[in-house]
């Protein structure tokens, strides 16, 4: 078995030929950071796919730069090898090891796994598997790394919550030095006590210390929170974005310089996970934003800026922060480009502004076809909104446009998704070169109004092949199965029971994101293992939930109220434009930060 970095990389040197793109494993990228890592923390920072997937996830790039600017700890990455490596390293003996000094992660004191979707549980297991660890929390010696786990989907992780020694709740800026700081002050402890010292902080949330009784998950031990709270940073613009993004040797899927121009969303569509576990609204100002932006790409040379937040065009200085990057812009020939767009948000000359260098397509998101269905999932737009944006939006010179759809709401009917369609006919009637159209199923995640929903199966999706086929003569309709979809929504609301089905899963393969690797029938045989109908829903308020106990800070009360006002077709009001009682200002003392 391979155990030294040097056995790495002579394994390294003799086999990359023979793997798909190799510049995948061989690290020392520009601005990737190197320290004498004697006598600090050796942290490993993981996402759990592969390098050109992990390399494009922003939330990694934050703790990279704030482990690193720590002078007690040396944050290095990892990303899941691809499957003809992982085959190789087996084959030769070799375990997981780091893209900056070549050390097995079995060496290093922590591993951090950041997670953005259910599907890629399989990949954790596979990850812990190839590092040498144990793949539960209970089978950990003390000199094993220790394991944590952090990103959204967390607020709901009980079914992968065993893989990991520590889960953290909330944003990174907040806590994450100061829980490494502790790792670092416990090392010689027994594995139980170190962990119960990170209790100390907001938003640790230790597996090991909890059971499940019945859906619910509770505390085995009195000194374990019955609520663990999210951490949540209450000024964006008290902490500087990373501004030396390390440059992929692989073009990564999103391979360009990143700014977050805010954090949270005040929209309150119920669908939507993210608009409630990130609130409150928290703006980066413009000067801020602009000089960050100099930085960033006179330290990478890109030429291209993506504006992150769940909504970019609703940053109260969106027109100023474009004027204000245009002559950088023009000078450097960058492209400034923003994620999918409200049609009530959208701005012609913030648009034109924006696409000024290099005009790309825009993608809109009505998501539901019918009146009836935008009003009762909250999204305030009106058939009149999407047609005369679309006109303005051809008008100013755009000739491809992408609409995002979702269906399988409680209460649809055929009437609802057929409407997809004649808004796709009369859109397409304005002119456009090319428009495109999503359709994806709902899923009904937890902490969202949704939560109380039932979840479709995938032949739901049938019928909506069936509605939506004719309609496309008038654009190009990608409809899913459905089954990823139904995959994912059990996986988000299970419990630990789900624990040993992704175990048997991940031996039976992973990358389940990848459609080529996606084998639903094989989640199928396993799921009959237990009762799925306790995941499907629908529910009732009175229902106990195996999320209950990580608090995203909105009151379950108002997400049962905003469930019966989807049911009522009645709005709920934009909280910039005054309070909606969500729960989470009032109980973690905090504010919508908006840059007047």
């Amino acid at each position: 078995m391979v155990n030294s970095r040097n056995d790495i990389l002579k394994f390294l040197s003799e086999h990359l030929n023979t793997v798909s793109k190799p510049g995948r494993y061989i690290g020392g990228e520009y601005n990737s950071v190197l320290k004498d890592g004697k006598d600090l923390l050796r942290v490993a920072l993981a996402f759990p796919d592969v390098y050109e997937v992990g390399m494009s996830h922003y939330g990694l790039d934050i703790l990279y730069w704030l482990a690193n600017e720590l002078d007690y700890a040396y944050a290095e990455r990892t990303f899941l090898p691809w499957p003809d490596m992982v085959q190789l390293m087996e084959d030769k003996g070799v375990p997981l090891f780091t893209l900056e000094t070549k050390t097995p992660i079995y060496e290093m004191d922590v591993l951090g796994i950041s997670i953005e979707y259910e599907l890629s549980y399989t990949n954790v297991l596979k990850l812990l598997e190839l590092s040498k660890i144990p793949i539960s929390c209970y089978d950990r010696d003390d000199d094993v790394p220790i394991v944590i786990g952090g990103g959204p989907v967390m607020y709901s992780c009980e079914p992968i919550a065993e893989a990991f020694d520590v889960i953290y709740l909330g944003d990174g800026e907040v806590n994450f030095g100061n829980m490494l700081k502790i790792i670092k002050e416990t090392k010689g402890m027994r594995r139980e006590e170190r962990l119960k010292e990170l209790l100390k902080l907001d938003g640790m949330y230790v597996p090991m210390f909890y059971q499940q009784q019945g859906k619910k998950i509770v505390p085995k031990y009195d000194f374990a929170p019955a609520l663990v709270r999210r951490n949540i940073l209450t000024d964006l613009n008290s902490v500087k974005p990373p501004s030396r993004k390390i440059i992929p040797h692989v073009e990564s899927i999103h391979d360009r310089a990143v700014i977050e121009i805010s954090r949270g969303c005040t929209r309150g569509c119920r669908f939507c996970s993210a608009g409630y576990i990130y609130r409150p609204v928290r703006e980066r100002s413009a000067d801020n934003i602009v000089s960050a932006v100099n930085e960033m790409i006179s330290n990478t040379g890109y030429e291209e800026l993506s504006l992150l937040s769940l909504s970019s065009l609703d940053h109260s200085q969106i027109g100023e922060i474009v004027e204000k990057l245009l002559p950088y812009a023009r000078d450097h020939m960058l492209s400034i480009s923003i994620p999918s767009t409200r049609v009530d948000a959208f701005n012609v000359k913030v648009a034109s502004n924006i696409a000024e260098v290099r005009k790309t397509g825009l993608t809109f998101a009505p998501e539901a076809g019918s009146q009836k269905m935008r009003d009762a999932i909250n999204k305030q737009i009106t058939h009149e909104d999407i047609i005369n944006t679309a006109k303005k939006v051809k008008s100013a010179g755009w000739q491809r446009l992408k609409l995002y759809f979702m269906v399988g709401f409680p209460d649809e009917t055929e009437e609802d998704i057929r409407q997809i369609g004649e808004l796709i006919k009369e859109v397409k009637k304005v002119g456009f070169f090319d428009l495109t159209a999503s359709v994806n199923m709902l899923i009904p995640k937890p902490h969202s109004a949704f939560q109380f929903a039932q979840l479709q199966p995938p032949e739901y999706m049938q019928t909506v092949r069936k509605i939506l086929g004719p309609y496309r003569n008038f654009a190009k309709i990608d409809i899913s199965d459905g089954k990823k979809s139904f995959i994912e929504g059990i996986l988000s609301r299970g419990d630990r029971k789900l624990f040993s089905v992704i175990e048997k899963a991940y031996k039976m393969g992973y990358y389940d994101e990848w459609g080529e690797y996606f084998s639903y029938e094989k989640w199928e045989n396993l799921f009959s293992e237990v009762d799925l109908s306790s995941y499907i829903g629908p529910y009732e308020f009175d229902d106990d939930f195996p999320w209950s106990h990580l608090d995203s800070g909105v009151d379950k009360t108002f997400l049962w109220q905003e469930f019966q006002n989807f049911k009522s077709g009645i709005a709920t009001q934009d909280c910039r434009n005054g309070c909606t009682l969500c729960g989470v200002c009032i109980s973690y003392g905090v504010a919508n930060v908006i840059i007047d």
